[in-house]
């Protein structure tokens, strides 16, 4: 049978050269018991578990087919373990495996696959962000090791910003990611990401002393909420059932007392929301 393999090898040089110059050179090695290492196997065409897949000399080349099952291993070019889904037309494998027996054609029973094309590394990456493209769903993130990077994202890509999981949307300008893992596409510098975690200060969303100017007078007696203006951010102060409303002298005053330019010590805890919102507990009016 390997003997029939040579005489075809021969043959098929001869009948498919040439075809068109390509800088690839491809290499085989057959041992006399049949087993065979490929390298630079371009793929044509993919056909369920079976790729159609050419070697190529300079301007000659001939066709051979590679055959997997559930035992086949598939690596990336870094080494990495991947899956056959990875491998599309045009890439070029390195192959190990067998001819297969009482075969006409050259055929390999592939036990191992290396993709040569995926130049690709699973990484954690972590930077500031300075570009946002929402249209093309990416944003650019300055890593100490790698430099500029480009991240994508998917439907699929988890985003976590202190207890919160969110999306692309709620990523800004500035913000410092702390980890972002995922695929890292060596040649174009670009990432995949499967999920990104944004650090958040702890302390932003603990109960604390907040001070600012009422920019509104409230319109009742029932009103829930008040605006107060603390640092130039506008928050809005929810008030509830059980919070305290108080005179500078710590005694008990209702909301209808307050007039816009206040001053306004809350003491409560920020939501942990984009908006800026106080679940206040305390709200003292210094001008009272």
């Amino acid at each position: 049978m390997y003997k029939k393999f040579i005489i075809t090898l021969i043959t098929s040089l001869t009948i498919f050269a040439p075809v068109s110059a390509l800088a690839l050179s491809s290499e085989i090695h057959v041992t006399k018991e049949g087993k065979a290492d490929v390298s630079s196997a371009k793929v044509m065409q993919q056909a369920g578990n079976t790729f159609f897949a050419r070697l190529y000399w300079g301007d000659a080349f001939i066709r051979f087919t590679i055959k997997t099952n559930s035992s086949t291993k598939f690596l990336r070019a870094t080494g990495e373990a991947t899956t056959i889904g990875e491998v599309k037309e045009g890439d070029l494998l390195d192959v190990s495996g067998e001819l297969q027996s009482q075969s006409d054609t050259l055929t390999i029973n592939a036990s191992t696959i290396k993709n040569s094309s995926v130049q690709k590394e699973q990484a954690v990456l972590s930077g500031t962000v300075t570009a946002l493209n929402s249209s093309l769903k990416q944003f650019t993130l300055n890593n100490k090791e790698r430099g500029f990077v480009t991240v994508k994202v998917a439907t699929s890509t988890q985003f976590i910003k202190g207890n919160r999981s969110l999306d692309l949307e709620h990523i800004r300008i500035g913000d410092r990611i702390i980890k972002t893992s995922g695929d890292y596409d060596i040649p174009s510098k670009t990432f995949i990401a499967n999920s990104v975690t944004t650090y958040v200060d702890p302390a932003l969303y603990k109960p604390r002393l907040f001070i600012g100017k009422l920019t509104e007078t409230p319109s009742s007696i029932e009103a829930i909420t008040i605006k107060v203006s603390v640092s130039d951010t506008p928050f809005s102060v929810f008030i509830g059932n059980n919070t305290e409303i108080m005179r500078n002298s710590r005694s008990t005053t209702t909301i209808q007392r307050f007039i816009k330019g206040d001053t306004i010590r809350i003491y409560g805890t920020r939501r942990e929301i984009d908006e800026p919102i106080i679940d206040a507990e305390v709200v003292r009016n210094t001008n009272l």
